[in-house]
């Protein structure tokens, strides 16, 4: 039995998302007989865990300051075993700017983009139409669960798409919008679990089609995929997630468009944890049951953390 602290709420955008993660994560920690201390990022000081005499921490925060690296940065400084990657590959992924750099460094194949300022946004989108046509993404650069993102079909669409990304922040990322299937790979250790497809009734997975239960979004975790597909995707999901220097876990978001081809849009180091979500589905399919996964993510996260620190070094997948 651990003494565990599991860190949920927060003050981001996602807070009530991650609040329901931690609600879950929480109800099977007890169930595997560990002893958990709950904590709410949002509410209190993080200083208080010094004192606690932790075994480890269960973050279960999704968005700002959980999953851009400072919440692991502060675990590393109070020298608290943690879930999931580090400050690095946290800030990595958090960033889409960043994450397509390293995608593109280690030839990952990722969708063409642009990143604009709020005064240059209106001219680079008109532009990126002229060269790829309609439609486009526009997304902020640094949240998670779609929020603020939107499919732009045509020029009037444009000023309200980018009035609700700039709420989020000065930078937003302008992106071809690739057509096709939207598939998930989880990642935990070094292995990709089985792939999910997410079908959402109007063709565009936002918040409203993740998280709205009127929204009808349907999830195969057995999908009828052409060919070598799934085996494609797992490939490129453990490189992505190897290409943000991710360890634990992870959750890659990827397209699968009309030629057969395979895009990722993001890597998730916090993925959504409640007994639906597409990590737990996809560790379903394999015959992981919720509470076993749970362990399993606390397993990975500590085994990483016993590795002398050399030994941490990326492993990118060979093409």
């Amino acid at each position: 039995m651990l003494r565990i602290a599991l860190l949920y709420g927060g003050t981001s955008a996602e807070r009530d998302i991650s609040i329901k993660s931690g609600e879950a994560v929480w109800a099977a920690l007890e169930r595997v007989g560990h002893s958990v201390l709950p904590f709410d990022v949002g509410t209190e000081p993080i200083e208080r865990l010094a004192s606690e005499k932790l075994d480890f921490a269960f973050i279960a925060l999704h968005g700002g300051e959980g999953e851009n690296g400072t919440i692991q940065r502060r675990m590393e400084e109070l020298n608290i075993p943690y879930s999931g990657s580090g400050p690095l590959a946290s800030r990595l992924a958090m960033d889409k700017e960043l994450s397509k750099a390293e995608f593109l460094t280690h030839r990952v194949p990722t969708a063409p983009y642009e990143v604009a300022e709020e005064f240059e946004a209106e001219y680079r989108i008109r532009r990126m139409a002229r060269r790829m046509g309609w439609p486009l993404i526009v997304k902020p650069i640094d949240q998670g669960s779609s929020l603020g993102v939107a499919k732009v079909t045509c020029l009037n669409e444009v000023h309200d798409s980018l009035k609700s990304a700039f709420k989020f922040g000065p930078r937003v990322m302008l992106e071809k919008c690739i057509q096709g299937r939207e598939l998930t790979v989880g990642v935990v250790g070094n292995r990709a679990l089985p792939v999910c497809e997410v079908i959402a009734p109007t063709g565009f997975y936002d918040y409203k089609a993740k998280y709205d239960k009127q929204a009808g979004t349907r999830y195969d975790t057995r999908p009828a995929l052409p060919g070598p597909t799934a085996k494609m995707a797992q490939h490129y999901a453990r490189r992505a997630h190897h290409a943000l220097r991710c360890h634990g876990y992870s959750r890659v978001d990827m397209m699968l468009d009309q030629d057969g081809e395979l895009w990722v849009l993001e890597v998730n180091t916090l993925p959504g944890m409640t007994e639906t979500s597409l990590l737990p589905k996809s560790a379903a399919e394999e015959g992981i049951g919720f509470d076993e996964l749970v362990q399993e993510l606390i397993d990975v996260s500590m085994e990483q953390r016993r590795r002398p620190i050399s030994n941490r070094a990326t492993r990118v997948l060979a093409a």
